[in-house]
């Protein structure tokens, strides 16, 4: 009987000091998975819609990792003229709607046990709707200067087509071979190659015009002098 209690003693004894060792690698495995889902990966910014948007439109920033624990901790920051980051938020998205919005914006997180991580730097735009005073202004003048820069166009137009009208054409010269214009003929006396006094007939009822004397006949119809 003392045989059969030291060989129960015996096993026992084997058991529990072959089972020991068992239990302490499962209970490092437990351990090893838990510290895996507890570590959080780099942070990813996403913007919806990535572009600029009016005013009363919103854009929605949303910060996520691609692993992360049950339980983070999330902040959005925002970049002020100085350059100085403030926090404006302490969740996992952030809504965005007012021109004066506008800016640089990034996000933290981290796990209850591990160090704060930030994703990239994102702009986001918001246009106003109303235009301020200076930028009323700035179209303004510039609608002025384009509205001289198109009098002057058209005053130098004018100018020059002016130029050119005024222009003699040169250009049209009669051409070669073809004669002028005929000149018509003065009216006048018809001269002859005579030296004496040259008189013409008259016809009058006056007797004392009308008689011409034929012994001062030079050629036909043509008399020296009156009778």
């Amino acid at each position: 009987m003392f045989c059969g209690l030291f060989l129960l003693f015996f096993l026992n004894g084997s058991t529990g000091f072959t089972i020991g060792p068992f239990a302490s690698t499962a209970e490092g495995v437990s351990t090893g998975r838990m510290t895996t889902e507890e570590m959080l990966s780099s942070l990813k910014l996403v913007a919806t819609p990535d572009y600029p948007v009016m005013e009363g439109q919103t854009v929605h920033l949303r910060c996520s990792a691609s692993s992360s624990p049950k339980s983070v901790d999330w902040s959005w920051q925002y970049m002020m003229k100085n350059q100085t980051w403030q926090k404006v938020g302490s969740e996992m998205d952030l809504t965005l709607s007012k021109p004066e919005q506008t800016g640089v914006y990034r996000c933290h997180a981290r796990s209850p046990s591990g160090p704060w991580k930030e994703s990239p730097n994102h702009t986001v735009s918001i246009i106003a709707a109303h235009l301020t005073v200076g930028e009323n202004l700035g179209i303004a003048a510039f609608a002025f200067v384009l509205l001289l820069l198109i009098i002057n166009l058209a005053v130098l137009s004018w100018m020059g087509w002016q130029k050119f009208a005024d222009k003699p054409n040169n250009s049209i010269t009669p051409a070669k071979g073809i004669p002028g214009p005929e000149k018509s003929p003065k009216r006048g006396l018809q001269q002859t190659d005579t030296d004496g006094d040259v008189y013409m007939n008259y016809s009058s009822t006056n007797q004392a015009y009308s008689d011409l004397d034929p012994a001062s006949m030079n050629n036909d119809n043509v008399y020296s002098s009156l009778s």
